[in-house]
């Protein structure tokens, strides 16, 4: 039976809704896992970070350079849609930078990252 009560807005009613079905999720799993194949993710690789001014930023011209705190030889991590998943190393193939990776970030440390 619906409660209907009367407030600033009008007539406001309560629903209760049927339960929702579990499905099998090894039957699913695969088709589940299907539907998401064809997304797109931003991949990118950061060298390194550091802070600037912004006095420091309308500073910059052609030709500055700008330090990094990494080293250089060091890893790169490898981000997807801003999240760290692996560290990778940079390498050269065919005249074109590309990263070989080295290590997947394990689901414990994301996990520690999200709480």
């Amino acid at each position: 039976m619906k409660e209907q009560k009367t407030g600033a807005y009008g007539a406001v009613q309560s629903v209760q809704f049927a339960p929702l079905m579990d499905q099998p999720l090894a039957a699913s799993g695969k088709k589940q896992i299907q539907l998401l194949t064809d997304v797109s993710l931003q991949v990118s690789f950061e060298l390194g970070r550091t802070k600037k001014t912004v006095r420091e930023i309308l500073q910059l011209q052609s030709g500055s350079v700008i330090g990094l705190e990494k080293l250089a030889g060091e890893y790169v991590d490898v981000l997807v849609n801003k999240q760290s998943i692996a560290v990778g190393e940079v390498v050269v193939m065919d005249d074109k930078f590309a990263i070989r990776i080295t290590d997947v970030v394990s689901n414990k440390e994301i996990e520690k990252k999200i709480k």
